[in-house]
């Protein structure tokens, strides 16, 4: 079979007919002039990314969970633009967000991400893989550790565009997100996902809801686009709904413990009252009954969170 499809697409070029191009792990939307959203198609590429072109050079803004999806997205950026790759960013240590970070170090970027990655990426990351998947372990071992390391704040320049990075709390212990304030579009990792319910393993919700509402009150918030690390780009209407989840979910939860049920009865006693708003959210049946317990233990004062995460972090754009 594939000696004959092999055969067919060499006759299809010899004809001087281009062979199909295959379909690609994410959809590719220009939410602004030169800004790029490059959305999760299917779990294909495993989470968003995205990247801004300016005047001199081209910043990467997450790199999916999967290299190929990495190359792919860098042959699309090469079909736009000569400029050469000057960064990727990460938004946050996951492993859906970086494991393409080698594709695009190897076309010439450098890696910048908050100070805790540098700690977390190659550790943190083994806890989303059992000892039986060697492979994915290989991966995270060969991670490359950042090269560019940001506190609180950095500014990129790329000619008269300028990106505002800025470190915020409430998803991770290391989170940033990314501003390009001439085409009004913020990228912001998994701290905001639209209309899906989000991964709360290393969160801390009470600041995450703060840092929401400070993004939602930022001047000109309801002008800007927003590229979440999972589902379609949001505007603020939608970051607002999703603060209102994690706080219908804080509620939820606290209510159940308050009932002083626990194991199985918690978790159907915290999603009832979920369901009916946000039952037709992705990943709600999967994902929500394995967070009410991380919730819970938020709550009780209890829960793991990646060692040296900051008390919290945020910088006003």
């Amino acid at each position: 079979m594939r000696a004959a499809h092999g055969r067919a697409a060499a006759l299809a070029l010899l004809a001087g007919v281009a062979a199909p191009r295959q379909e690609a792990p994410f959809t590719l939307r220009e939410v602004a002039p030169g800004v790029y959203a490059a959305i999760d198609r299917n779990a294909e590429a495993g989470a968003n990314a995205g990247f801004v072109i300016g005047d001199d050079g081209v910043v990467i803004v997450d790199s999916f969970q999967y290299p190929k999806a990495a190359e792919r997205l860098l042959a699309e950026i090469r079909r736009l633009t000569a400029l050469p790759i000057r960064y990727v960013i990460n938004t946050h240590y996951h492993i859906d967000h970086v494991a393409g970070d080698a594709v695009f170090q190897a076309a010439g970027a450098l890696v910048v991400a908050q100070r805790n990655v540098a700690g977390w990426i190659r550790s943190e990351n083994l806890k989303f893989f059992g000892p039986d998947q060697a492979e994915e372990r290989a991966l995270v071992a060969g991670l490359p550790l950042p090269d560019l390391l940001v506190d609180r704040s950095l500014t990129i320049r790329l000619g008269a565009r300028r990106l505002e990075v800025r470190a915020l709390a409430g998803h991770t212990g290391g989170d940033l997100v990314v501003a390009v304030p001439d085409a009004k579009v913020l990228f912001t990792g998994d701290l905001v996902w639209r209309r899906m319910t989000p991964n709360l393993v290393d969160a801390t919700v009470s600041r995450w809801t703060h840092t929401l509402e400070d993004l939602e009150r930022r001047p000109g918030a309801a002008g800007y686009a927003y590229v979440p690390g999972q589902g379609d780009v949001a505007r603020l209407a939608d970051v607002v709904e999703f603060r209102h989840y994690l706080g219908d979910l804080t509620r939820a939860v606290k209510s159940a413990l308050g009932s002083g049920v626990r194991g199985d009865a918690l978790i159907a006693a915290a999603l009832g009252p979920l369901r009916t708003r946000y039952g037709a959210w992705g990943l709600f049946e999967t994902g929500a009954p394995r967070e009410v317990p991380m919730m819970a233990a938020e709550l009780a004062g209890t829960k793991r969170v990646p060692p040296g995460s900051p008390p919290g972090v945020g910088v006003a754009f």
